[in-house]
């Protein structure tokens, strides 16, 4: 009975639309909050394009660096430059070694037999795409390779063919064992190595940092090699900056890396203006239902004095008009994470899953905490606005 004193003619056009309104918003808002939060984890073969935004960068070879007038290596002030920037978060420059090296078959262990002159070069750990047991130290057994995975398509789809030798498998490489040729100015060696993996972000022959510090020391001149190339890591949505960085410096950047780059940044900024536009829709939805509310309290502004003079409490008849407004708001956030799942799953999973995009669906629990939290909202900001207005009409008895 209570109930339908004070919602007594309320439902009008503004409760239509604030309903509307808030079902829109917060649908809106849990998709683009979901998928912001799920395109982190696209993969596109082993790299993580969404991931640390880490780009490998060089200066370009010019008609002036053959004739010896200038140079592709980075001096420490050019490192030092480039940490300066804002938009670069991480700065690590390759090592190389010092001294010649060549790789050779082991005999018996399945490989075509090759011999071929190599350069061995380091990364921080933290700039490894894929995952290996990088540990070596003298007791080791063998030196751990990362080849490119170029390299492999190369040997298989060119030089095989050409020389007429058999293609290698990726399993039949890491199964094998190299020999490694090492060649400095006073002392040879040969030692054994194991490929174990291949990296698509890195066109280098990579090999524990541990090993190439101890091989540099054992057979390399002693000088200081200046890095010919750095692993940068830059913020999102700082593809205007990094094209100013490669234009002072004249660099040279890998096109896939800014085609990530720019994807990103595109990216981003579509569902971060969807998931403002989705903010803003549901504050002013949770506004429409404020004044609702407040429209609502005001009709019925005779049956509720006439109630606290017969003795209902205030905090009763608040009590009853949030529980009929928790109800509501409780259907409309069931109904926005039906609608959002019901968008995300049928249409765009499908679609991304059609075009060989794979989609980690990791956030589909803070995306309902996410709703419960605007529900949360909606009945706090009702409750105090119904609270402040059914008192303002008690002193008006």
């Amino acid at each position: 009975m209570l109930r339908k004193i004070l919602f007594k003619n309320s439902m009008n056009f503004q409760f239509f639309f604030a309903t509307l309104g808030a079902l829109i918003g917060l649908t809106s808002l849990c998709l683009s909050y979901s998928l912001m939060a799920d395109v982190q984890s696209f993969r596109s073969g082993e790299e993580d394009l969404f991931g640390p935004n880490s780009i490998v960068i060089q200066k370009k070879v010019t008609k002036f660096t053959t004739i010896g007038m200038n140079s592709t290596e980075f001096t420490k002030e050019d490192i030092a430059s480039i940490e300066e920037k804002e938009f670069i978060t991480d700065v690590a420059p390759f090592e190389s070694t010092d001294f010649q090296i060549a790789l050779s078959e082991v005999p018996g262990d399945g490989i075509p037999e090759f011999y071929a002159d190599a350069f061995f070069q380091s990364i921080p750990d933290r700039f490894m795409d894929v995952d290996v047991d990088w540990h070596w130290d003298e007791n080791s057994e063998f030196v751990p390779i990362v080849l490119p995975r170029d390299f492999l398509m190369i040997i298989n789809y060119g030089i095989a063919q050409s020389q007429g030798f058999g293609q290698v498998s990726e399993e039949l490489l890491m199964a094998a064992r190299l020999n490694i040729h090492l060649k400095g100015s006073k002392k040879k060696d040969i030692i054994m190595g194991k490929v174990v993996g291949f990296s698509q972000k890195v066109n280098s022959i990579l090999v524990p940092k541990s090993f190439l510090d101890y091989a540099n020391a054992k057979y390399g001149s002693g000088n200081e090699i200046s890095p010919n190339r750095l692993f940068i890591t830059i913020k999102d949505d700082s593809y205007g900056e990094l094209e100013d960085l490669m234009e002072e410096m004249n660099l040279d950047i890998a096109k896939s890396a800014i085609d990530v780059v720019k994807i990103k940044t595109v990216v981003s900024v579509i569902i971060g203006i969807f998931g403002i536009a989705s903010i803003l829709i549901t504050l002013l939805s949770l506004m429409g239902f404020v004044q609702y509310s407040q429209l609502a309290l005001s009709r019925a502004s005779y049956e509720i004095k006439t109630l606290l003079r017969i003795g209902y409490s205030v905090n009763s008849l608040v009590k009853t008009f949030i529980s009929q407004m928790a109800i509501i708001f409780g259907a409309i956030t069931l109904g926005s994470i039906i609608i959002m799942l019901s968008i995300k799953y049928a249409y765009i999973e499908k679609w991304l899953e059609d075009n060989g995009i794979n989609i980690e669906s990791s956030s589909l629990l803070t995306t309902i905490l996410l709703a419960l939290g605007c529900f949360v909202l909606f009945v706090v900001a009702n409750y105090l606005n119904v609270r402040k207005t059914v008192r303002s009409l008690g002193k008006e008895q």
